[in-house]
């Protein structure tokens, strides 16, 4: 990077100079004209022909951009013994006259910041400057020059001029070292800022899939991803990488949950995780302490150590050659611990929120079972069939879990309908079956306080699992007004309904009860969850097969 700031320096000072060289050109034009004009009183002859010879000369660094269509390393080169030979040619001529322009191509080539192009400079200007005095005591053109006789100009001319000249030289050197420093130091410190921007949004970046982790497991994975991709940046892309997991369950127990290849197992009797690779030991103890670091950096690979109540909950280690060991990478994995650290947490306090939930549903699914002596595991089939048709419409394992969950609390609000409407041997009278419709309602208010994804699910499924696709169910939401869930939950419930046998009726066949449910489509179920019914038929009837009711008579 700082080549190339370097480069695009350069190319943007010599395009500079190259114009400003030509201004000085067309100055010399100009004092040639003047010079003619008798303003001067210089030899006509031979200061035009100078004039003319350096005006030419000072076109040649814009003449060779122009001609290569690009800039060129040499190129700043060109500008420099230009600048030279043109003035040292004018001076031959005008002598004292110009003496000051003499520093002039020292000046531009500090504009470099180059110390070789500098001394270069130096070099080519005092062997030159030694020319020119010679050469002005064979023309003699500035006829009131004092200096008259060799002796004279190398003594009382070039000697003092060129001893200025070395000194000036020096102190140009020097303030060029300097200022070059300070660019490097402003150079160094973008690139370090660049450094830390470009590893600050790989943090963020690495980060954001944590917080929707479901559980562990899962995070356990991108965990593994983060640290990876953060660290990739101080080691070898070509190094191999090793990593171990390790997450303790409810038990207390440690899995270990991602591990790249075979290791020791992990030693607890010392009160310390000892994980064991093939170049690097990581100690995590167990009891989190005071002098305990919970971020451990090695040359042979980094390992990080997570506390839950003050009791090791989660580790990694990951061995690899770091082959820088500086503060970004400290602070970069000091960064990414935080995050990791919320994200452990947040998955615990949802996962402990999930248990819960569950608990809470599955203590309701059996007290409505065991409400109704015709539904048998009703309850339950209805939740597995719900299973399968998320899976088939392509929801994640973790998600199908939800779904499930929350799919057994449909009929909750059965809790509130009378046992002797609810359990009547025969067909309901219309005024009856009215009061089993408030089912929907009372389940969606029992719910409706519950807080958490599964219960919200719950709610959703409670009050519109039986409405129809077509606007005729029990509340008339219709079409895509009808909860997404609760489509697929309508099919699982008259599916299950239908094959089921009551005191009131008898089961129908399997695949009667199929095709009812095609034949549907469109009017009372929507059309992709009937479709998704179809697709995994197969599995839902064997979980028919698999939760057989158990009817009993009153």
């Amino acid at each position: 990077m700082k080549a190339k700031l370097l480069r695009s320096s350069h190319e943007k000072t010599t395009r500079f100079l190259a114009n400003a060289l030509i201004v000085c050109a067309a100055f010399f034009i100009l004092t040639c004209i003047l010079n003619a004009a008798g303003i001067f009183i210089l030899d006509k002859t031979k200061f035009t022909a100078i004039a003319l010879i350096c005006g030419v000369i000072l076109c040649v660094p814009k003449a060779a951009l122009i001609i290569r269509k690009k800039y060129e390393s040499w190129m700043r080169y060109a500008v420099i013994i230009s600048a030279v030979v043109a003035i040292n040619l004018a001076y031959s001529v005008l002598t004292f006259h110009i003496v000051m322009i003499l520093s002039f191509p020292l000046i531009i080539s500090v504009m470099y910041f180059d110390r070789r192009l500098t001394i270069f400079t130096t070099w080519f200007s005092a062997v030159l400057m030694t020319a020119a005095h010679l050469l002005s005591c064979v023309t003699s053109v500035v006829f009131d020059d004092p200096l008259v006789g060799l002796k004279s100009i190398l003594i009382f001319g070039l000697l003092p001029r060129l001893m200025i000249f070395c000194m000036f030289s020096l102190v140009c050197i020097a303030l060029g070292d300097k200022t070059q420093h300070i660019f490097d130091s402003l150079n160094d410190y973008t690139i370090e800022m660049e450094r830390r921007k470009d590893s600050l949004d790989t943090i963020i970046s690495v980060s954001r899939p944590f917080f929707s982790a479901s559980n562990m497991l899962e995070l356990s994975g991108l965990i593994r991803t983060a640290v990876s991709t953060v660290t990739a940046k101080f080691r070898d892309p070509e190094s191999e990488v090793n990593s171990v997991i390790g997450i303790r369950d409810d038990d207390g127990i440690f899995h270990r949950i991602d591990s790249s290849f075979n290791i020791e197992e992990e030693n607890f009797e010392t009160g310390k995780a000892n994980v064991v690779m093939k170049k690097i030991t990581f100690d995590f103890p167990v009891q989190k302490q005071k002098t305990s670091k919970e971020i451990q950096i090695d040359p042979n690979g980094i390992g990080m150590s997570f506390y839950s109540d003050g009791e090791l909950f989660f580790y990694i280690a990951m061995e690899f050659p770091v082959t820088e060991r500086d503060d970004l990478l400290k602070s970069a994995l000091n960064i990414l611990y935080h995050n990791i650290n919320t994200a452990i947490n947040q998955t615990t306090i949802n996962n402990n929120i999930f248990k819960t939930q569950e608990a809470v549903i599955l203590s309701f699914a059996e007290i409505s079972e065991s409400k109704s002596h015709q539904t048998g595991q009703h309850v339950k089939r209805v939740s597995e069939y719900t299973r399968i048709m998320a899976a088939c419409a392509g929801y994640s394992e973790n998600q199908c879990s939800k779904i499930a969950l929350a799919a057994m609390m449909h009929d909750i609000g059965k809790l509130m309908i009378p046992p002797e409407i609810l359990e009547k041997p025969a067909r309901l009278t219309d005024e009856e079956f009215e009061v089993i419709k408030t089912h929907v309602t009372y389940g969606e208010e029992l719910l409706k306080n519950s807080p958490g994804e599964v219960m919200s699910m719950a709610r959703k499924i409670a009050l519109q699992h039986h409405e129809r696709w077509d606007g005729n169910g029990y509340l008339g939401y219709k079409g895509e007004e009808i909860d997404y869930l609760s489509r697929f939950v309508a099919v699982a419930d008259v599916f299950d309904a239908l094959v089921s046998k009551r005191s009131y009726k008898d089961g129908w066949a399997p695949r009667d009860a199929f095709s009812e449910i095609v034949k549907q489509k469109g009017s009372q179920f929507a059309p992709f969850a009937v479709d998704i019914f179809v697709k995994c038929y197969d599995d839902i009837y064997a979980t028919l097969l698999q939760y057989p009711d158990d009817v009993r008579s009153n």
